[in-house]
């Protein structure tokens, strides 16, 4: 009769868990459409900051330990290049989620994007892969790398 107990005390905990589980998973999935929204408009801050030639906002759209793969470390150094691309007149920018996979404290985007000047000539397309972290409540650029369209 213990053994029967155990075996039913077991299964009954096993059944809870599946349950919650699934609870789970339903919440990542109504999250995620709520999370889409949220990067989207941080999207489009960081076209915005650019287009207004504002280094500094872009900078602080970035952690403070953050990296521009492979070769820029640090928000004092995003804001430096930045500051260089305005400079060079690169001035637009329009970006495009594909995908997206996380929580709400870290996500992975990756899309497709074109860079221009102010005069719309374009100087750049491909494709790039961001890692946003939650910090004091809004969205920051952890890891940012570019993967321009290779020339045909």
């Amino acid at each position: 009769m213990k053994q029967f107990l155990l075996l039913l005390s077991v299964f009954i905990f096993i059944s809870g868990c599946k349950k919650e589980d699934k609870k789970n998973e339903l919440n990542t999935q109504t999250d995620i459409s709520t999370l889409e929204k949220e990067i989207e408009s941080r999207l489009r801050e960081y076209e915005n900051h650019l287009r207004n030639e504002d280094s500094v906002a872009l900078g602080n759209m970035y952690m403070k330990d953050a990296e521009i793969i492979p070769s820029t470390v640090g928000k004092e150094n995003i804001i430096k290049a930045f500051g260089s691309m305005i400079r060079d007149s690169i001035t637009g920018s329009s970006f495009k989620t594909t995908h997206l996979w996380g929580d709400n404290q870290l996500l992975v985007e990756d899309g497709t994007g074109i860079w221009f000047h102010a005069n719309g000539k374009v100087v750049g397309r491909g494709r790039y892969l961001l890692v946003w972290k939650k910090d004091d409540g809004n969205w920051k650029i952890l890891r940012d790398t570019w993967f321009p369209e290779k020339k045909q």
